[in-house]
């Protein structure tokens, strides 16, 4: 499911992951402390929050979601084998999918909320208005700073800023571009 919103661009996610980076006091480069950035949620924008649930709880392809709430903020809810991966072990996907459902709150709070409250079916969007894209685009700029990754083989993108090998691939892919 997706949502058309208000256009942007890669460039100007990337200067967004800038700014969500201070907005949550983190360093503008290495590794995105993500775990450290959910506990900072509530701090950051009022009313989100987040919940660990039973894994049970969300349907098998969804690591993680987030709602909106009645009081206007929103709830992350993240699967209990998601967050004790991402936790315990480090797991780079864990870490994205978490860090993926933050993107949504941010993009949300600074403006990029649904157009209308119509879904389409995935890929039915153009990528640069679509709610889904623009959270996985923001997501991999926050965790994988784009100039101080040029030129890093996959093993460093993925040693130093712990993230998934689809992440490391689509990273490299940018810098062919």
């Amino acid at each position: 499911m997706d949502y058309l919103t208000n256009p942007t661009s890669r460039k100007d996610l990337r200067r967004l992951a800038q700014y969500l980076r201070k907005l949550f006091d983190v360093a503008p480069t290495g590794a995105f402390p993500v775990l450290m950035v959910l506990e900072k949620l509530s701090d950051v924008f009022k009313n989100c929050n987040y919940e660990i649930v039973e894994d049970s709880k969300l349907p098998a392809k969804t690591m993680a979601r987030c709602f909106q709430n009645d009081d206007g903020g929103f709830t992350i809810e993240i699967k209990e084998s998601v967050y004790v991966g991402a936790y315990e072990k480090g797991i780079g996907a864990y870490l994205g999918f978490i860090a993926h459902e933050i993107c949504h709150i941010f993009l949300f709070k600074i403006g990029f909320k649904p157009i209308y409250e119509r879904s389409f079916d995935n890929n039915k969007l153009p990528a640069y208005c679509s709610v889904e894209w623009q959270a996985k685009a923001l997501c991999a700029e926050v965790m994988i700073p784009f100039d101080e990754s040029k030129g890093m083989k996959h093993k460093e993108i993925l040693d130093r800023y712990h993230v998934s090998k689809a992440f490391a691939d689509a990273r490299l892919k940018l810098e062919r571009l």
